[in-house]
């Protein structure tokens, strides 16, 4: 039996097939016009989207003190 940890080092995969990447340009679905508008503002440069600060909310949302 062989023993395999979670953790995959980048580059390395499990299977040979492509990954096809999701296009910010061609959504998968709908999105309400509020959304679309900050997108395309967030696309042309006139609106920054801070990853930190982002990420700091979600993880406030989700009951996780951030550090």
């Amino acid at each position: 039996m062989p023993t395999h940890s979670k953790y995959i080092a980048p580059g390395i995969r499990a299977h040979k097939a492509p990954v096809p990447a999701m296009s910010m340009m061609e959504p998968t679905e709908r999105m309400s016009p509020r959304v679309e508008a900050l997108r395309k503002l967030v696309a042309s440069g006139q609106y920054q989207v801070s990853a930190r600060h982002l990420a700091h909310q979600i993880m406030r949302a989700a009951g996780v003190k951030p550090e």
